[in-house]
């Protein structure tokens, strides 16, 4: 299953993003996104969908720690409806084919 890129997010914004997310933790604020993320695991393998501070965009990561050992992240979202749909079924697909491959979607531009 490929997921989408949304918008891509410069790599200074999302740091920018992360040191007020780590700020709000110091003050014991709720962080950005995680109040209402999904998360499911499966056998070593984590399923966890939000809208985290360093993006702002609701997006869907995967960490198989006995395949990649890295959080991939797969797909992002318009909305918070359709991310929970996608949710659904990237659970559905990692309970039916644990081992596929999954492609980040590189929303850092990162790789060349």
């Amino acid at each position: 299953m490929k997921g989408k890129l949304v918008k891509s997010v410069n790599p200074l914004i999302g740091a920018l993003g992360t040191l007020e997310m780590m700020k709000d933790q110091v003050l014991g604020k709720d962080v950005s996104g995680r109040d209402e993320a999904l998360n499911d695991e499966l056998d070593g393998i984590v399923v966890d969908t939000c809208c985290p501070s360093d993006t702002g965009i609701w997006e869907t990561g995967i960490r198989r720690e006995k395949l990649e050992g890295i959080w991939v992240i797969v797909s992002q979202y318009d909305s918070k409806e359709e991310a929970e749909k996608a949710h659904k079924k990237w659970v559905k697909l990692m309970r039916t084919d644990p081992t596929c491959k999954l492609q980040d979607i590189n929303m850092w531009n990162l790789k060349s």
